[in-house]
């Protein structure tokens, strides 16, 4: 066997293999002394003391194989000396505890897994005999088979690992090998059946699955020392009283965590040859010491010790590890444990929980070292994360998930076999939402419901928003029976204790901080508001609150500027990291923006040491301090961003200044939602009428920004009334050629437009154009907003080369002069892109329009009204293009999220109704176009009258489903309608009325009225080949129709195209 695997007869058992290989070692026992059965090793390595004798690998299995009544002993040459071996049977049949002697000695710094035992079958039970006069040879047999057992080592290892499960492995076949002498060679097979047998046992099962488990995870399980049975020095303990704390059990509601659960029981539990410091932070009440308690509980068996600390002071520190100290018999302070744990070859645990405070020294308390020990440590400091070590070791905790909170809270609130309904389980989501998922505030609203009989989850939520900290700390005053933690302390509570601990500077900051809106907080409205403060003249006098707001805000700022005027961003990111610091406020890296826990908000406003109008008041005059008019692209996108912050501090708020609200206004312009932009340009002009009168500039600037919102908002009747005054009172008041007399007087032109009077629309934009190039130059964006405005009226009169002429001009002028991304640029793009449409240009309509509403998306937002605008357009290009699907699906969303933004009457949402019921015929789905049709024509015609275009498209899509409908005398007359009227108030000349006449000669065809079909192409072809061109698609396709009604006239069932 030796030479087939090794290619050499004589290989030697020491073969000088590296220190890495495996190693082995074969017993035997020195023939001529037994003495205390140590027996002699054969070793496959080197060693420096007590080697073994230095021979082949045969010589090792004679050896070892000398059994006394089967083989003789064998003579080994050693250093000279020839000395006798027989096999280690005698006295050392199972040498486990030598093996784990020589791994400990091999490995003194070293783990161990898993120990697997293989016995060779229990052997018969050893008796005494009765005395007989065989007696002396019983006692010979009985004496050899007692220095041959090798169960009494298997029950001592045993013993030794009874504490550890998972480390020890025995295997022995039980039955059938008692009556089998050593070399029955010819029952070999009769030993493998009574193996098998064994192997099939449940119990030999189940332990042979657990050790392939134990190999498998290699997860030193004990040290080689401790396998090796050898234990430390133990000092004699004196009974005496100790501060020592045990650890305590988590709560039984304990729910979720399971991916931080794993990652925290990772990196304790992974560094057997390493120490391990495992960092667990986030905010008050999120659940670190319960997460903490958790990882204990389901790694208690890894530990010999687990020292549980209450790490709120240096002090608290020192007297919870003195006791440990005390209690181990190891000294009498903290140093003393410290260095226990540095030399311990135990498995220990040391646990500092609520580290929470700056001024306690954690990093003292850890040891430097230690084999096999994990530290943990839960705290309110993230900067306590610079002392975790290891993968995974440092774990961030914020709220809870939905699924979890919910689950937390109706676990707790059901703990006294309360039922709970479905009413109860939907408010039990809305519940832990109210609450951020904040563990802390799930727990105490689940004790108080628990403890409270005639209280629901319901009841709860319906008192909640309006007595948010009444009902929080309502749990502070239930019985010690019914609380679900020793301490007791509230969500509000907690975060007190953190305040209490601030400087003035980041107080100061948390006040404004908390009428702010919780997400989104950016260094920069407070660098604008500070940078803004000095010069900032509002239209009316301060009050004495807002004098008062203003000295403050003015107060706090002015910490921030540096010597020269500008802004310290050091000085304010280190207040800033104050808060962070005690995880009241964070930071979100993504979106450059700190963030506040919604709970941790609302405390935040009971911690404001003044009234609550004056707080109020102060976060409004930042805000507004922080905002100007100006329209570049970095101030437009800051504005964008202040939405929430301004609808926080308006709503409940009603008391605010005209001054805060006129630049409110400015955002809600930015962000377009011009509903709420209405309201306070209402209260602006109001106040302003009363306080600066009729004939004041400022009045009337409010009224103009006043009309603008009727306008958007698609109130055009009541915008043209305002705007008309407005434009009167700037010529008198300012003159012909003021700035804002030409704005007045642009916007006027806007509407008219809208109204479809496209000719006053074109006169009065004409004429501000060319006073505008003239006073402002041609390249200033009031002028460029003019031409932009012109561009649009003339392809609103069909005059799309014009207007494709002027929207190139002023599309170039504004890329390079504002930018591509900046708002008016964009609006040229997609005003382009529409024009590029109406002259058949579709593919560059299509790649135009997908480019602005992309940029539109990134940089307004995807339910901003001109995003909307981009997406309907481009939905249109899509069917145009003759892709339906796509069409319909564009257009259908943009109409859903138009009617939740602007109204499902506004005259957008209507647009996008009307093209998605176009979208709907062209799909064959002709009952939805149908009464999708009626609906929006019914809108239109009582909204904006029935000769306005918008109407007219609406009827003429009506129309156009009646004829697929196969309705044709109700199409023709819809459609006659639309014709003689688009004729009258567009032209018989405009491209829409050409649309009309072709449709209408189509249903004239389906009707077989050739002759007036005819007659009603020939007139309008001609039309088209002058106005529109003859490459242009409207133009091809009628005439295609014409030649069909030529070439058919005598036949039926041909189809010609609608328009």
């Amino acid at each position: 066997m030796v030479r087939q695997t090794t290619g050499n007869e004589a290989e030697m058992m020491s073969n000088g293999q590296g220190s890495e290989a495996c190693k082995t070692v074969v017993f035997a026992m020195a023939k001529h002394n037994l003495n205390a059965g140590l027996p002699v090793l054969f070793r496959s390595y080197s060693v420096s003391t007590n080697p073994g004798p230095d021979c082949t690998i045969c010589d090792a299995l004679y050896a070892t194989m000398a059994h006394p009544d089967l083989f003789k002993s064998i003579d080994i040459t050693h250093f000279g000396v020839s000395q006798s071996f027989v096999g280690g049977e005698i006295g050392c049949n199972n040498p486990l505890a030598h093996v784990l002697a020589e791994v400990q000695r091999l490995y003194p710094d070293r783990d161990v897994g898993c120990i697997v035992s293989i016995g060779a079958g229990h052997a018969r039970t050893i008796q005494v005999p009765d005395p007989s006069p065989w007696s002396r040879t019983q006692d010979v047999v009985v004496t050899r088979d007692m220095a041959m057992d090798s169960e009494r080592v298997a029950e001592e290892v045993a013993v030794r690992f009874k504490g550890r499960s998972g480390v020890y492995f025995r295997f022995n076949v039980d039955q059938g090998m008692q009556n089998m002498d050593s070399g029955s060679w010819e029952r070999l097979g009769e030993a493998a059946q009574h193996t098998q047998a064994y192997l099939r046992k449940a119990d030999t099962n189940h332990k042979l699955d657990e050790m392939i488990r134990a190999s498998a995870e290699s997860r030193g399980a004990v040290s080689t020392t401790q396998a090796a049975g050898q234990v430390s020095a133990i000092v004699e303990v004196i009974n005496r009283p100790t501060d020592f704390k045990r650890c305590p059990a988590p709560t039984i509601f304990y729910t979720g965590r399971e991916h931080e659960n794993t990652q925290v029981i990772g990196c304790i539990t992974g560094g057997r040859r390493e120490r391990r410091v495992c960092v667990v932070y986030g905010l008050g009440g999120v659940g670190k010491t319960q997460l903490v308690l958790k990882v204990i509980e389901c790694t208690w068996d890894e530990w010999d010790h687990v020292i549980y600390i209450d790490a709120s002071s240096n002090e608290a520190i020192e007297k919870s590890m003195k006791g440990f100290a005390e209690a181990r018999g190891i000294g009498q302070s903290y140093q003393d444990v410290v260095s226990w744990m540095e030399s311990c070859g135990e498995r220990w645990l040391v646990v500092f929980d609520n580290a929470d405070n700056h001024a306690t020294s954690i990093r003292r308390y850890i040891p430097a070292r230690g084999r096999g020990g994990s530290v943990l440590i839960t705290t309110r400091l993230p900067d306590l994360a610079a002392l975790a070590v290891g993968p995974g070791s440092v774990c961030h905790l914020s709220s809870m998930n939905p699924a979890d909170g919910t689950a937390l809270l109706i676990k707790i609130a059901c703990s006294r076999n309360r039922c709970i309904t479905d009413k109860d389980k939907e408010a039990a989501e809305e519940l832990v939402k109210e609450f951020g998922y904040l563990a802390l505030a799930i727990v105490h609203a689940g004790a108080y419901i628990a403890h409270s009989p005639s209280i629901t989850i319901a009841d709860y939520l319906s008192r909640f928003p309006a007595q948010r900290q009444h009902m929080l700390e309502r749990y502070k005053h239930l019985p010690d029976i019914a609380k679900l933690d020793e301490r007791g302390d509230t969500v509000y509570t907690t975060w007190r204790m953190c305040y209490d601990q601030l400087k003035p500077e980041p107080r100061e900051l948390l006040w404004l901080i908390a009428y702010l809106h919780y997400n989104g907080i950016t260094e920069e409205i407070f660098k604008r508001a500070a940078q803004n403060m000095d010069s900032r003249q509002y239209p009316l006098p301060p009050n004495d609150q807002e004098a008062q707001a203003q000295a403050r805000v003015k107060k706090s700022l002015s910490g921030f500027m540096g010597p020269d005027g500008s802004w310290d961003s050091m000085k304010f990111d280190e207040v800033m990291a104050d808060l962070s610091g005690y995880s009241l406020i964070n930071y979100d890296r993504m979106n450059l923006a700190y963030h506040v826990h919604v709970l941790v908000h609302d405390w935040a406003k009971t911690a404001v040491p003044h009234s609550t109008e004056l707080a109020v008041e102060c976060t409004a005059t930042l805000l507004s301090l922080s905002i100007d008019w100006k329209k570049d692209t970095i101030s437009l996108a800051f504005k964008r961003q202040l939405g929430l912050h301004i609808t926080s501090m308006i709503t409940g708020n009603s008391a605010l200044g005209a001054n805060h609200c006129q630049y409110f206004a400015q955002v809600y312009y930015c962000t377009g939602q011009w509903l709420h932009k209405a309201k306070l340009e209402e209260k602006v002009v109001e106040v302003f009428q009363r306080e600066l009168g009729e004939n004041d500039v400022q009045t009337w600037l409010a009224v103009h920004e006043f009309a603008l919102c009727y306008s958007e908002l698609g109130q055009w009747d009541k915008a043209v009334d305002l705007q008309t005054q407005v434009v009167d009172a700037h010529r008198k008041i300012l003159g012909e050629e003021h700035s804002s007399t030409l704005s007045s007087m642009n916007n006027l032109a806007c509407t008219y437009s809208h109204l479809g009077r496209y000719d006053e629309a074109q006169q009065l934009e004409a004429q501000v154009v060319e006073v505008r190039k003239r006073v402002q130059g041609e390249e200033h964006p009031r002028t460029l907003s003019s031409m932009n405005n012109l561009a649009c009226t003339y392809s609103d009169l069909g005059q799309y080369d014009k207007a494709q002429q002027l929207e190139a001009q002023v599309f170039d002028i504004r890329k390079r002069v504002l930018g591509e991304e900046h708002p008016d640029t964009l609006t040229s793009m997609s005003n382009l892109a529409l024009t590029y449409s109406r002259l058949g240009q579709y593919d560059e309509a299509q790649q135009l329009g997908k480019q602005v509403a992309d940029v539109r998306k990134h940089v307004q937002g995807e339910e901003h009204p001109d995003t909307l605008t981009s997406m309907s357009n481009l939905a249109s290009t899509y069917s145009d293009l003759g892709q339906y699907d796509e069409a319909q699906q564009l257009g259908k969303q943009v109409a859903d999220l138009r009617k939740r933004v602007l109204g499902e009457e506004h005259p957008s949402t209507l647009t996008s109704m009307s093209n998605l019921a176009l979208n709907y015929l062209h799909l064959g789905r002709y009952d939805e176009a149908q009464q999708l049709g009626v609906q929006v024509v019914d809108i239109c015609k009582r909204m904006q009258g029935e000769e306005h275009p918008d109407t007219l498209t609406s009827m003429n899509n009506l129309a156009l489903t009646y004829s697929h409908l196969g309705r044709y005398d109700e199409a023709k007359q819809l459609g006659a309608q639309v014709f003689d009227v688009r004729k009258h108030v567009l032209g018989e000349e405009h491209p829409d009325t050409l649309i009309s006449m072709n449709n209408l000669a189509t249903y004239y065809f389906s009707l077989g009225q050739w002759e007036q079909a005819e007659e009603l192409y020939h007139v309008f072809l001609s039309i088209a080949e002058r106005i529109l061109g003859n490459s242009h698609p409207h133009t091809q396709l009628y005439r295609r129709n014409l030649e069909l009604i030529q070439a058919n006239r005598s036949k039926t069932g041909n189809t010609i195209q609608l328009d």
